[in-house]
């Protein structure tokens, strides 16, 4: 009986030491894909918010109406809990009338020159007036046939009759659809 006692005393210490080196290496790598991952999710965010700032600042740009007089506009703000600096850079473009806004946002504590996000948009002056010329969608001028507009003002598609004219029923059918039986 002694030496099944001897058999059964427990782990010895080296197999407690790999034991216990196996789990910390595996803690290791644990901690280190959930550090990977909250920085991803504060790089997204930045970059996110970031986008979002460099596209109000061509929005309203445009929404203004004007073109920029400057070739370099630049500002500090505070969005999503956090300062950012933004720049606004007019290019002139071979299209007479027409800039390239481009739009460059980063945080007011990041280095000179690295930017979060960029954003490019045109803005111009040279639209002219709405024509009656045929749209893509229905090539009638005035929308249905013989300009006649739809219900609610909306153009009819080619081929309907104008509104308040009964529509033509196809041969072989009845005026409810149904297929006409011949007489025998």
């Amino acid at each position: 009986m002694s030496l099944r006692r001897a058999r059964m005393r427990g782990f010895t210490l080296i197999e407690v030491l790999v034991a216990l080196a196996i789990v910390v290496v595996g803690l290791a790598a644990l901690a280190t894909t959930a550090n990977q991952s909250a920085q991803t999710t504060t790089y997204l965010r930045e970059k996110t918010l970031a986008n979002w700032i460099a596209l109000n600042r061509i929005t309203e740009t445009r929404v203004g109406g004007a073109i920029p007089t400057d070739d370099h506009i630049e500002g500090e703000l505070e969005y999503g809990g956090g300062r950012w600096r933004w720049e606004l850079e007019r290019i002139l473009t071979p299209v007479k009338g027409i800039v390239r806004l481009e739009a460059r946002v980063a945080r007011v504590d990041a280095r000179e020159g690295s930017w979060v996000a960029q954003v490019t948009g045109f803005m111009g002056d040279a639209i002219a007036p709405p024509s009656t010329a045929p749209n893509v969608f229905n090539p009638m001028p005035g929308g249905g046939p013989g300009g006649t507009p739809g219900p609610g003002g909306t153009p009819l598609p080619p081929g309907s009759p104008p509104p308040g004219q009964p529509v033509p029923t196809p041969p072989g059918e009845s005026p409810q659809g149904d297929p006409q039986q011949p007489r025998q």
